[in-house]
């Protein structure tokens, strides 16, 4: 433990003159140069690879809007389409008058756009 403590106050001091900070300053660059080099470099890659993640995510929720707006539509259409079975299930359990009614109900479900262009 003394060992510690000396190593400690060692590290503590500081040099007093300016030529010999300048010297460690110097002897630590040398050192260390490539490191600082490495680390611009990486940086650099780093900086690369957000931008890419970024235009990723964007693309994402491009795609994640485009498919929720294409989950609604098909939503609308299975529905369209399921109303229309129970109109042809209804069509074939009835008879006479209210027979044919649910027979145009599926056929006003079939063309919807069509029958808003009739009544316009």
């Amino acid at each position: 433990m003394s060992g510690d403590n000396k190593k400690r106050k060692k590290r503590l001091t500081l040099p007093k003159k300016k030529d010999d900070i300048q010297k460690i300053v110097e002897e630590v660059e040398e050192t260390h140069a490539h490191e600082h080099h490495h680390h611009h470099h990486h940086h650099g890659e780093v900086d690369e690879l957000l931008a890419v993640l970024e235009l990723l995510i964007d693309s994402l929720n491009a795609n994640i809007n485009t498919l929720s707006s294409r989950v609604s539509r098909n939503s609308y259409e299975i529905a369209r389409i399921y109303k229309i079975l129970g109109h042809l299930v209804a069509y074939l359990a009835s008879e006479g008058e209210e027979r044919v009614e649910h027979l145009r109900s599926a056929l006003r479900l079939l063309s919807p756009q069509k029958e808003a262009l009739a009544k316009s």
